[in-house]
């Protein structure tokens, strides 16, 4: 009976031993803000979110030149004397207005490919919700081409919270130096109705709360420890002009993809390309480790390498 309690007791502890980790921060009045400052070194940023973070004010900052975020003290802000010229004609803030700028129609806008066609490919990875398995094979084929493989991962707030484990594989992946990930926000819930024609559905479904799909979607990475980046795709991708003049006052740059697999769409030098990675598409993920496979060389690069430099 001792041994059988004990044995019971071990298979208690392993099972506690597996569960995910706890969130790494309360973050709580997660806002929007555009907050051009200076910081102690006289580097020019941008504050583009206010937060706190286990009670302590936080901002989620963006160097405008090389579009990477971090989360800094709200205390970092040395000055704010920056005259609208300077933060104006940053390579950010250009590609924010450029690439919310709406085109015809309500597919795929944004920025689609880089801006010079010369060098590598960029590969984005989106996450949507889904009941079915997790494409592993993807992430590991893409670190044999050399790692850190740089990719650009589309994640919805439903897909983390329903796949802790696969969630918690990508973050290791991560840690350990095999992934150099770009984190996209795809929104929290991911809407979709299939009965629905496309100019009512997705983040234009009636009724949906964009500022909340996109804000949600943030604090849960926040809270696990993931500074979100300023790139936003876009569920579907399907958006209007509304849509993206809500992005650009949420400081965040649509991207869109040139090269979706699965509607057998080849890539070209500077392509983004666009597969699934959460059981859903149907053949994408094959026709992705096809091109690895004829493809000798394949240069993978980090998304904030697709623009152009002055």
């Amino acid at each position: 009976m001792h041994k059988m309690l004990l044995s019971a007791s071990i298979i208690l502890i392993l099972a506690f031993a597996f569960v995910s980790p706890s969130p790494a921060a309360v973050i709580e009045h997660l806002r929007p803000v555009f907050k051009p400052y200076r910081d102690s070194n006289k580097r020019l940023k941008i504050a583009i979110r206010s937060l706190k973070e286990d009670g302590h004010a936080r901002l989620v900052s963006v160097d405008p030149e090389t579009f990477t975020t971090e989360v800094v003290d709200d205390r970092a802000i040395a000055s704010t004397d920056v005259k609208i010229k300077e933060w104006k004609g940053t390579r950010f803030v250009e590609a924010l207005y450029r690439y919310t700028e709406p085109a015809e129609g309500i597919e795929n806008q944004g920025m689609r490919s880089g801006e010079s066609r010369t060098g590598g490919l960029f590969l984005t990875i989106d996450l949507c919700p889904s009941t079915k398995g997790f494409d592993r094979n993807a992430f590991e084929a893409t670190e044999a081409l050399g790692t850190p493989a740089p990719i650009a991962v589309a994640v919805s707030g439903l897909w983390i919270e329903r796949h802790r484990g696969e969630f918690d594989w990508i973050r290791k992946e991560e840690s350990e130096g095999r992934l150099a990930i770009t984190w996209m926000n795809h929104s929290y819930s991911h809407p979709y109705d299939k009965l629905k024609e496309l100019k009512e559905n997705f983040l234009l479904t009636q009724g949906v709360d964009f500022e909340d799909e996109v804000l949600r979607n943030e604090k849960l990475l926040l809270e696990n420890g993931i500074t979100p980046s300023v790139f936003f795709r876009f569920p579907g991708l399907i958006s209007d002009a509304g849509l993206l003049e809500k992005l650009k006052t949420l400081s965040l740059i649509p991207v869109g993809a040139d090269a979706w697999l699965a509607k057998n769409e080849a890539p070209k030098p500077g392509s983004f390309i666009l597969v699934h990675g959460n059981g859903n598409e149907e053949g994408g993920i094959e026709k992705l480790l096809k091109f690895y496979g004829e493809n000798r060389g394949v240069k993978l690069l980090p998304l904030r390498e697709a623009f152009g430099h002055k």
